[in-house]
């Protein structure tokens, strides 16, 4: 059984209990070292000293934001990998901690199965966005194609057909579903 070292940073201690515990359900499948900050700075200073496998953030921290803590944590360590794990799934919060440098994006209603996957994603050197995130970002790139006025779009290189595409595999469809949906 393969142990992770995960670092939680969220402000909230009932927040870092239930994380803990929903990886734990998963313990046929790992075993997890897990450390906990509630604060940014707290975070730094503990990725200082430690090696993390991967880094679950929440945006919204007392003193420090969540792309300021993930900045910070990259300015560090590099290849550190981090995930989101927010409330918020505006496109503007999204877009802040992708910036920032998070390979992942997920809301706090996620099921413990989902988190697993999640974070063997991002272990595998992938991208991982919930279906909800994606969608967000997908319906935000629309807007911005269907407003003419925007110089934005214009630039965007991204056509309706490849939109279509998007929203189904974000649905969660096959490639073959996909082909025989769009003929």
């Amino acid at each position: 059984m393969k142990t992770l070292k995960i670092l939680i940073i969220d402000d909230h201690r009932l927040v870092r209990d239930g994380i803990r515990t929903m990886l734990k359900t998963q313990s046929d499948k790992y075993g997890f070292d897990i450390m906990e900050a509630d604060s940014g700075e707290e975070a730094v200073r503990i990725i200082k000293n430690h090696e993390f496998d991967i880094v679950l953030v929440d945006y919204q921290l007392p003193n420090m934001t969540g792309p300021e803590t993930v900045s910070q944590i990259l300015r560090l360590k590099s290849q550190t990998k981090l995930l989101a794990l927010s409330n918020y799934d505006e496109y503007a919060y999204i877009v802040n901690m992708v910036k920032a440098g998070v390979q992942g994006y997920v809301l706090k209603n996620i099921s413990p199965i989902e988190l697993i996957k999640a974070i063997q994603t991002i272990l595998a050197g992938k991208k991982y966005y919930a279906n909800e995130i994606s969608e967000k970002i997908i319906e935000y790139k629309e807007k911005e194609l269907e407003d003419k006025n925007n110089p934005k779009a214009k630039k965007l290189h991204i056509s309706k057909r490849q939109l279509e595409v998007l929203k189904l595999v974000s649905a969660g469809m096959t490639n073959e579903a996909i082909s025989k949906k769009l003929k």
